[in-house]
């Protein structure tokens, strides 16, 4: 592969405050050459997805998230939500973190980037009659609690009467990063048809698989697709949670763990999934920017993977011409 052929899609894992390490690997590739033509996400995956189509270079996206309030913006609901009750306004004021709304500022820098709705991230070559999943350059993955299955925007937006051009696409990340109890659920569609959603982080279900993006026509891949998974290793001085409300947010966290610890299914999915060891730091650590470069640790993983990877040789052993 040549340096002028280095196009890849990618699938990328959620982890919260983890997902710092996706920028990291994402300038890894870039300063080999590489370019997004595709990407799949869920959670911090989905907000790394969308910027790195949008064309956000990897100096650009460490700055925004070295300036990023990181705790303004994982608590933005949750300090909304109390500032509106009676009583714990002023409490809230004392704390002294400001809310940075997530949806206003993933829009603001796809905006500056030209990026609005699906229809701007259209693939260049399909064809009008193409299935949805061979129509665009992004997708991302939630959770629809209210009709109890998962769903891939914009793949899916048919289902509630929507039409994918016109969907914003900030909206979309916004829902795949919706943990419950931390950030609100982000509702869908036409309530008068019956045709409507409750869309939750997509992370909390079976993550993307690293085979969501290849071709279907039997025919070899024109390049190769990389899977970045974020993982944190069990950590053995948690204590028991002391009420309902830590019980459910070790449970959360305990699921988006889950889902990335998930190993891929083949030999050959391995052979294209990067692991970045974020042991002991968690989904919800406030403070890991203290102890961890998670930047360092995304950047090492995929600058080490592809000191090894062969496409050549990948398609001849995994994906070989009929």
């Amino acid at each position: 592969m040549t340096a002028s052929d280095k196009r890849c899609d990618l699938v990328l894992g959620g982890g919260g405050v983890r997902g710092v390490a996706h920028i990291g690997a994402l300038t890894a590739l870039e300063e080999r050459g590489y370019q997004a033509v595709r990407a799949a996400g869920a959670s911090a995956g989905a907000i790394a997805g969308a910027f790195a189509i949008a064309g956000v270079d990897g100096a650009t996206l460490r700055e925004l998230f070295e300036a990023l309030d990181l705790r303004g913006f994982i608590t933005a609901d949750v300090l909304e939500r109390l500032r509106s009750r009676r009583g714990v306004g002023r409490l809230v004021e004392r704390f002294g973190t400001e809310a940075v709304d997530p949806l206003a500022w993933i829009e603001e820098i796809l905006d500056e980037h030209g990026v609005r709705t699906f229809g701007d991230l259209r693939v260049p070559d399909a064809d009008h009659t193409a299935p949805p999943e061979r129509r665009y350059r992004l997708v991302v993955r939630c959770l629809d609690v209210l009709q109890r299955r998962v769903v891939r925007l914009p793949w899916d937006y048919e289902r509630y009467d929507l039409d994918p051009d016109a969907q914003p696409v900030a909206q979309a990340v916004r829902a795949s990063m919706s943990i419950p109890f931390v950030y609100d659920p982000v509702r869908i569609g036409n309530r008068d048809t019956g045709r409507q959603g409750l869309l939750i982080d997509g992370g909390l279900a079976t993550g993307f698989p690293v085979t969501v993006l290849d071709r279907r026509d039997g025919q070899p891949p024109r390049w190769p697709t990389f899977g970045v998974r974020l993982l944190s290793r069990p950590r053995g001085d948690q204590d028991v949670p002391d009420g309902g409300l830590a019980l459910a947010r070790m449970i959360v966290d305990a699921m988006l763990d889950a889902n990335d610890l998930l190993e891929p299914t083949t030999t050959c999915d391995e052979r294209r999934t990067v692991r970045v060891d974020l042991s002991g730091v968690n989904a919800f650590d406030l403070d890991v920017g203290e102890e961890h470069d998670l930047f360092a640790d995304g950047y090492a993983a995929m600058a080490s993977f592809l000191e090894d990877f062969d496409f050549a040789d990948y398609v001849e052993t995994c994906r070989p011409s009929p």
